[in-house]
């Protein structure tokens, strides 16, 4: 209910047409302002991939694919197959859509389903993928055990995240949750011990917040007055509001930003 407000699939081509783009003949940077709407955006894609050497030869599940701007970059940046899953359905409807008018259809699939209950057979994918989805789980535990029955052992788990850091509560609203009904932040050290406990080993641990502050203070500077055709607004209501908890958060010491690669043991 958080992230679905109907509608999104029209206001995305309105946005399209609006920018000067064609919807039925789409390149895949005509979608980079708004197809991930996470710390970073496309640039945090590209660096987790770069972590854990995704290549041609993997087939990626995306925990938490949103619209698939991860999922597409990912296909065709490095040639990989990628399985996308979300809970919200307007969200998978949008990126089957989009994924189709880029010409992608072939190598990225979006389906419907629950994190904590996927719908896939063990070691299924050789890499598990999720950015900025777990503050919305509260069974954590669930979460990463699924996600390690899903890899073979060598396999590997991929995640950029948002944990909660040492100041608690955060400030609402933020941009995965209006309130705290619908946010569930673990720290650091309860992250770590999940992951291990579900069967991963974590190579890579890379704490982000200060670049993170860097962005947010970019994106309160950068917000206009009258947002632009195409934008996180699309997806992200009152962001304007939202980005400024976000860089309140960090200043406070109420969330870090992680950049993590595991593997599966």
């Amino acid at each position: 209910m958080h992230y679905s407000r109907g509608g999104l699939m029209e206001s995305i081509l309105d946005g399209l047409a609006e920018s000067g783009h064609d919807p039925d003949d789409l390149a895949a940077d005509d979608l980079a302002t708004f197809e991930e709407f996470h710390t970073f955006g496309r640039a945090a894609t590209i660096a987790l991939a770069d972590a854990a050497e995704i290549s041609k030869d993997d087939r990626v599940l995306d925990v938490g694919s949103g619209i698939g701007g991860p999922a597409r970059l990912l296909a065709r940046t490095y040639g990989c197959q990628v399985v996308g899953i979300d809970l919200t359905e307007e969200f998978c409807c949008v990126a089957t859509d989009l994924t189709k008018r880029v010409g992608l259809s072939d190598q990225v699939e979006i389906r419907r389903g629950d994190a904590l209950d996927m719908p896939f057979v063990d070691a299924e994918f050789s890499v598990v993928w999720t950015q900025h989805v777990s503050m919305n789980i509260a069974d954590k535990p669930t979460l990463y055990n699924e996600m390690r029955r899903v890899v073979p052992t060598g396999g590997r788990l991929a995640f950029f995240d948002i944990l909660a850091g040492p100041t608690q509560p955060i400030h609402f609203p933020v941009p995965w949750a209006a309130d705290e009904r619908v946010s569930f932040l673990a720290s650091a050290l309860e992250t770590q011990a999940m992951m291990a406990a579900a069967g991963f080993r974590t190579q890579l641990w890379e704490d982000t917040t200060a670049e993170a502050l860097e962005f947010y203070i970019g994106m309160n500077m950068a917000t206009p007055s009258k947002p632009p055709s195409l934008g996180l607004h699309l997806i992200i209501s009152n962001m304007g509001e939202k980005a400024a908890n976000l860089r309140r958060n960090v200043e406070e010491g109420r969330i870090i930003v992680v950049r993590c690669v595991a593997e599966a043991v």
